[in-house]
């Protein structure tokens, strides 16, 4: 079996600016000052992957801290239906400041995330805020089969889900040093190589992974933060 990362989907459309969000229609409709200047609308500058990773991560920052009740619902759905429909009142036009993707030339940036990335970058959020308990989370027994009811709401295979949730449990430290690193940094490199025994160990027998650094980093933190806030029934402290 192969298993892709699912990038190649795309999610619903989240309208972001870094200095003012307003609506397409409103720049839309504003007569053009000046008798040569051509439409408001102009494609940006190629940002590099870091660039991309990096103003990716602070949108998500950016979306928890100012809707966190409907980016926390969206991550613990208990159907696909209640996360669409969390996913639908989480995007649209939000305002954020000091992004890495925009300057003072910018008024509007659009930006879209596979929903499984999306899932990824937001948890990695909550878990920065709830260190303490992540900290104090403590490696658990290898089982032989995972099987969580979050697996059906992610939007991703079955089998990286899986392999999450073994690696959340058996190395949950490892997941949130990952988590620390910036995203496409020779940290997040160094940290992924630190997982590589637990990649092998938690991969379904059989199985090959084809996920880019992304798409397998939003898993992991999806899983971790799973762990912590949808323990499995066994784990419920009283």
């Amino acid at each position: 079996m192969s298993v892709a990362g699912n990038l190649a989907r795309v999610g619903r459309t989240l309208a972001c600016t870094a200095i003012l969000c307003l609506p397409a229609a409103a720049w839309a409709d504003e007569p053009v000052t000046g008798t040569r200047l051509g439409g408001h609308t102009q494609p940006g500058p190629a940002l590099t992957a870091r660039d991309q990773a990096v103003g990716a991560k602070q949108m998500a920052t950016c979306l928890y801290n100012r809707k966190m009740p409907v980016a926390r619902a969206l991550l613990l759905a208990p159907t696909m239906a209640y996360g669409n429909s969390a996913n639908a009142k989480l995007m649209g036009d939000v305002q954020c400041f000091n992004a890495q993707f925009a300057n003072d030339m910018v008024e509007e940036r659009r930006v879209t995330f596979p929903t499984e990335i999306m899932r990824g970058m937001l948890a990695e959020v909550a878990l920065v805020r709830s260190a303490a308990e992540v900290a104090a989370l403590q490696p658990l027994a290898l089982q032989k089969i995972y099987q969580r009811d979050w697996f059906a709401v992610t939007g991703r295979n079955i089998t990286v889900d899986e392999m999450g949730a073994c690696i959340a449990d058996t190395n949950p430290a490892g997941i949130f040093a990952l988590l620390k690193t910036e995203p496409t940094s020779p940290q997040e490199g160094a940290a992924f190589g630190q997982l590589g025994d637990n990649l092998g160990k938690c991969l379904r027998a059989g199985t090959k992974l084809q996920a880019n650094r992304q798409s397998l980093r939003a898993a992991l933190a999806d899983a971790l933060f799973q762990r912590i806030y949808r323990p499995q029934p066994d784990r419920v402290t009283h």
